[in-house]
């Protein structure tokens, strides 16, 4: 039998049982699908991400996400978290202070990552997969009744668009945060729409410096809701790009120092664990050539497993 190393790490926040949890195995090599899925059901959280050598040229290292019941091709707070776990010990170079980049091979394709490792923590920046999105004319009754939600909720001045996921906008916060889906409902319908998550959101926020408060339920893959979802909050940056700012609608943002505009998507306040994403959006003339978020993460716990 071979030990392997759990770590317990929280995503999107500085402060432990905040943000969103994650297992990671530092390093998973000799595990096999099966005993992935069944650590992963065993930690019963979101993710557990699995750090594996690369076998893709140009890659420099794998990630594969597991949620309780299935594999999943990406999964933000669990790349965040691997990162956090990585340069915590001092794996994969990250020994120094300073910065680290990485080509992360993943199901989704090879993503860039950047961690800037200093004395005041780790951030870790990563690139998406930019989003292709199609406008939804209509959303099924079914789909709208599983939800708890009604068209008299929905903010008319957006489009509700599909690309992986569904995303919804909400007119209201107190709406939002009141919703209360009928989960076995929403399962089925979103196995009939082939649909794997469900993003609510809205343009009113808790904090002043947030451009999006969202909600994410993902039942389909044996996530009720989740507390903060990098990879619905990426393409959240590009959906404000594309259809909320050409309308004249103003968000909180910043500009960086490269160009990028950087959004704060605020989520997971519903369920006490608050985190937040930083959304970094590389637009020109309009135009969206790039999409990455970025965010701290802290552990909560370690343990050894054994197979």
């Amino acid at each position: 039998m071979k030990n392997y190393r759990v770590k317990h790490v929280d995503a999107f926040t500085t402060h432990p049982f905040a943000g969103n949890p994650a297992g990671v195995v530092v390093d998973a090599k000799g595990l096999s699908d099966s005993d992935m899925q069944m650590l992963a059901r065993e930690k019963n959280l979101p993710e557990t991400a699995f750090v594996l050598p690369a076998t893709t040229k140009g890659a420099d290292l794998q990630i594969r996400w597991f949620t309780p019941v299935a594999e999943v091709a990406l999964c933000g707070h669990a790349t965040i978290a691997s990162f956090h776990a990585l340069a915590e010990e001092g794996m994969e170079g990250m020994s120094t202070q300073g910065q680290h980049y990485f080509k992360l091979q993943t199901k989704s394709g090879i993503l860039s990552i950047r961690v800037e490792k200093n004395f005041q923590g780790t951030t870790i920046e990563f690139e998406l997969p930019l989003p292709e999105f199609h406008i939804k004319k209509t959303v099924s009754p079914k789909f709208m009744k599983a939800l708890g939600i009604s068209a008299t909720d929905l903010d008319r001045r957006l489009p509700v668009v599909i690309e992986r996921d569904l995303y919804i906008p909400i007119k209201k916060l107190k709406r939002l945060k009141d919703v209360d889906p009928d989960f076995a409902a929403l399962k089925k319908a979103s196995a009939n729409e082939k649909i794997l998550g469900v993003c609510l959101f809205t343009l009113e926020t808790v904090e002043t410096t947030s451009a999006v408060h969202s909600r994410f339920f993902a039942p389909a893959v044996g996530i009720n809701e989740d507390p903060v979802t990098g990879s619905a909050n990426g393409p959240l940056g590009v959906f404000l790009c594309q259809y909320v700012l050409p309308k004249g609608i103003v968000v909180a943002s910043r500009q960086l120092s490269d160009g990028r505009t950087e959004f704060i998507g605020e989520q997971g306040f519903v369920m006490n664990r608050p985190g937040h994403v930083k959304i970094r959006v590389n637009a020109d003339g309009g135009k969206v050539r790039g999409v990455s978020i970025a965010g701290e993460a802290v552990t909560v716990m370690n343990s050894i497993v054994s197979f």
